[in-house]
């Protein structure tokens, strides 16, 4: 017994902590990566979002150009929902808005502009949990695509 430390108190302390560091780097895990993950898919809802406007706006103008007899504003509305339910984005977050100064004919100016309300993630039970809004737009200024 020297330093007022015998070693059977010794053994029994180090008895008491076995199995602690695991626990304590589980729970540190835990703490850390739950917000990190739920940070990443986040950030990856935002980069669908604006995919899906950007994707949806060009096939919008695209249909709009290569009409031969014009084109009506729910066919529109159908391709551009069509194109961002490709990345996740479902059509009652998509508002679209067409421009077409001469009528929405062959050859004719058109702009088309998409926004997209981006949910949060993994929160289905709160509706209108849009924490951020992309927009994109498209531009064509008339000719037809080949």
């Amino acid at each position: 017994m020297k330093h007022g430390v015998s070693t059977d108190e010794a053994a029994g302390r180090a008895d008491a902590e076995a199995g602690n560091a695991l626990i304590e780097f589980l729970g540190l895990a835990l703490v850390l990566m739950i917000p990190t993950v739920y940070f990443l898919l986040g950030i990856f809802a935002v980069q669908s979002g604006t995919l899906a406007a950007s994707a949806a706006a060009q096939q919008a103008v695209q249909l709009i150009q290569a009409a031969e007899d014009g084109v009506s504003a729910t066919h529109v509305q159908r391709v551009a929902t069509l194109t961002a339910a490709d990345y996740g984005v479902a059509g009652e977050h998509l508002h679209l808005t067409v421009d077409c100064p001469r009528g929405c004919d062959e050859g004719s100016p058109a702009e088309v502009r998409v926004s997209v309300d981006v949910q949060l993630p993994l929160i289905p039970w709160v509706r209108n949990s849009s924490f951020v809004t992309v927009s994109s737009h498209a531009t064509a200024w008339g000719g037809k695509y080949s």
